[in-house]
């Protein structure tokens, strides 16, 4: 059974006629990322479908050369069922059914099913031919079924299906590409919508009902069957509200038929579905007997156990921590020098002026901190895309599940916490796969606590200057112990408040945890570039737009007002430099070749401090200075002077604008012609007042109080947006940003004094 639309196609927007709209679909894990993927390549760019947070993928490729036909390829978050109650179902539902204002309509939907998990796949394939429109499968990892003892009969499997085009590929090894392309052109140029009885009569009979007495007809019969299987999900209020309430008292009656039928609505779906997709099997799947456990079987053997497991994947994540410092090192140097390099080399072709120190102060100097950390950002993208693509990510799920399920997590959490460690913002997102609404409360108000890629500069440039780097216990390097605790404390953290929320503030019912355990296959470098290409793409372009913007206008304010007075007072002091210069070399005994040059050197370290005493004169005058002096007494027992708590104020919006805004506080502060690191300069940076005067400013103990600040806190601007947007009330987004700050100020506090007072 397939129905198209009841009373006619409305008129939707519809994708141009020389670039038709593919929409892909399929359950998590089943390999459409990769296919997305190798059909685009790096035509694609991300975005949100209109008027949500979820986030949409859109791509095109081409087919043929010369005069090539274009496709665009829409992504839609991958699902097990189009049962619409999460918030990532009903916008696939939504944009299979070309019900999303302002988005195209498809054309042809390619669902993506994995050879190893067929009857899974044909469950959701039954629901998504229910659209009406031309459907083409792309089976995937059928290498994988081949290995495990499992042959698929493709044609009779397509036959099965009503005609439907089932293209068997390996979307990782970019085998079988070419002819599922031309199986989407072949389905373009002549669209039918293919018919497979899967749905009972009872069910088909309601629909028939419903789409007589709907005013509305261009709702499809997914759509349909959604209203009535959904009991108060979101197809139902959709319906009545343009319909109107008083049809409720039909889609009861109706639902009531399927009740007495089966026992209770939700069987009356799956039982069928699933009878229908075991038939199939049986035709078309062939199953070596007495086969040997798999390699993926006999891996998890190891990887799974409840006490190897945990261990391993400790380990794992140890080796990520410890490789971003080593493998990172030599690159990152490079780039740093690079950028000083270049600073100077600017700065002698520029007249001096507000334009050249906005540019090599500002620009070169605020935007360049942060794009040092490049390699260390594309090395924590290089493991979370091969746990992503190995397959390993699932069972690190289950390892979760099992470690942390007393204080309230399951291991559907794990997911969007360990994507939060790149971003919080997509981690967030994550948390829409999870139907349990307590759970996945908890887990968005958690996963800003995971340290994200911004954090990572901070934790790096703190760790490089002040963290020694020593050889512990004969393995471990101290500077990737102590960043691996950085993250851990985040981790231990969200525990805790999961446990106390848990506990608390709901019953503390264990939440039902279950996920498909994908088969372990080997990413392709291919795959793997993309990913991390994108990221990277994503960390460049914030460093180019947001970070730039912000770091102008902390340049602005920390360059202006330019004193007049202070201007003439070292020009004075300057004076007094010349005059006791020419009064050195009369003096008898600087007549010899040394006695000029140790005046001339005299002369050169008094005007270097000069410089850099009027440059931290501007400063402090600065409308950013003043500023910093006056709110620094709030952050002084942190141990920070006013440089770094207005360093740490400007970084609310985005915490890499820290690294930013302290390269430009540093280079307006500390005038001079050679090329001098951050990590230089904060070294030598000394307290200007109070009873510290003349004292470093920056310790070990500072460092570690800035760090598990920055650990703990909520400062960025748009994942406080995604809590608001995620949870449809801003509150949580303030109380995110009330807990969070509160308890990285009471952590970096006490962090602090006990350091200070170890002498660190």
């Amino acid at each position: 059974m397939s129905m198209s639309r009841a009373k006619g196609d409305r008129d939707t927007p519809r994708s141009d006629v020389n670039e038709p709209t593919i929409a892909i679909c399929g359950n998590p894990n089943c390999g459409k990322t990769t296919l997305f993927n190798a059909l685009t390549g790096l035509n694609q760019h991300v975005g949100n479908y209109p008027g949500v947070t979820v986030e949409k993928t859109v791509g095109s490729f081409q087919v043929g050369h010369g005069s090539s036909k274009k496709f665009r390829l829409l992504d839609t978050p991958g699902s097990y069922s189009l049962s619409a109650f999460s918030p990532d179902e009903y916008i696939a539902m939504r944009a299979l059914s070309g019900d999303i204002e302002g988005e195209s309509r498809p054309d042809v939907i390619l669902c993506v099913i994995d050879a190893t998990r067929l009857e899974r796949g044909l469950y959701l394939l039954f629901q998504v031919m229910q659209v009406g429109k031309p459907v083409v499968v792309a089976l995937n990892m059928i290498d994988t079924a081949m290995r495990h003892g499992t042959t698929i009969k493709v044609n009779q499997l397509s036959s099965e299906l009503g005609g439907v085009p089932v293209v068997p590929i390996v979307a990782n090894r970019h085998r079988g590409i070419g002819k599922l392309k031309e199986a989407i052109v072949a389905t373009v140029d002549n669209p039918r919508p293919f018919v497979t009885q899967a749905y009972d009569d009872v069910t088909i009979q309601a629909i028939r009902e419903l789409m007589d007495v709907s005013r509305n007809g261009s709702r499809t019969g997914a759509q349909y069957i959604r209203l009535l299987y959904d009991r108060n999900g979101p197809a139902e209020v959709a319906f009545l509200k343009r319909e109107g309430s008083d049809k409720l008292e039909l889609v009861e009656s109706l639902r009531e038929r399927i009740v007495q039928k089966f026992g209770a609505l939700s069987v009356g779906e799956t039982s069928p579905l699933s009878n229908r997709a075991e038939t199939i099997i049986d035709k078309v799947m062939n199953r070596r007997k007495g086969q040997q456990a798999t390699r993926s079987e006999r891996i998890d053997r190891f990887l799974l156990h409840p006490l190897l497991g945990p261990f391993f994947l400790l380990a794992v994540m140890m080796l990520m921590f410890q490789s971003v410092f080593t493998w990172a090192g030599p690159i990152m140097n490079l780039i740093d020098s690079t950028f000083g390099l270049l600073g100077v080399q600017v700065e002698g072709m520029m007249v001096e002026g507000p334009l050249r120190s906005m540019i090599v102060d500002g620009v070169i100097g605020g935007v360049g901190s942060v794009l040092i950390f490049l390699p260390q950002i594309i090395i924590l993208f290089l493991f979370i895309a091969l746990f992503e693509d190995s397959g390993y990510m699932a069972r690190a799920a289950f390892i979760v599940d099992r470690l942390f399920g007393w204080c309230g997590l399951s291991g559907k959490a794990f997911v969007p916490l360990l994507s939060s460690f790149a971003c919080a913002v997509p981690g967030i997102m994550a948390t829409r796969t999870i139907e349990n609404s307590r759970l996945r409360l908890i887990t968005i108000m958690i996963a800003p606590l995971m340290s994200c890629s911004a954090r990572l500069p901070i934790y790096t440039i703190m760790i490089a200057a002040f963290i020694p780097s020593t050889t512990c216990l004969g393995l471990f390097n101290l500077q990737g112990l102590v960043l691996a605790s950085l993250y851990l404390l985040g981790v231990f953290v969200a525990v805790i408040i999961a446990f106390l929320v848990s506990r608390f503030a709901y019953d503390g019912e264990r939440v039902t945890f279950m996920m498909d355990i994908p088969s372990y296959t080997v990413p392709t470098v291919r795959s793997i570039s993309l990913r991390i290409y994108n990221r990277v793409k994503s960390f460049i372009t914030r460093a180019g737009t947001v970070i730039l913007a912000i770091t102008i206008v902390i340049w602005a304010l920390s360059y202006y007002p330019r004193s007049p007075q202070i201007a003439v007072e070292y020009e004075r002091q300057a004076d007094q430099i010349e005059a006791w210069y020419a009064v050195e070399l009369e003096r008898p005994e600087t007549a010899t070749e040394a006695g000029r040059l140790e005046v001339e050197n005299h002369r050169s370290a008094a005007y270097d401090k000069l410089t850099r005493e009027q440059a931290g004169a501007y400063l402090r005058n600065s409308y950013f200075g003043r500023i910093g002096r006056m709110v620094a007494p709030a952050f002084a027992p942190l141990g920070w002077d006013w440089k770094i708590t207005m360093a740490t104020l400007a970084a609310f919006p985005a915490r890499e604008v820290l690294i930013a805004t302290m390269g430009t506080i540093y280079n307006l502060g500390s005038e001079t012609e050679l090329p001098s690191s951050l990590i230089d300069k904060m070294r030598s940076d000394t307290w200007e007042s109070g009873d510290k005067i003349g004292q470093p400013v920056f310790s070990v103990a500072v460092a570690l109080s800035v760090m598990v600040f920055f650990a703990l806190c909520a400062q960025c601007g748009a994942t406080l947006v995604t809590i608001g947007h995620e949870t449809s009330h801003y509150r949580y987004a303030v109380i995110a940003f009330s807990y969070m700050t509160s308890l990285a100020y009471v952590m970096a506090f006490i962090v602090y004094q006990v350091a200070h007072r170890m002498g660190l």
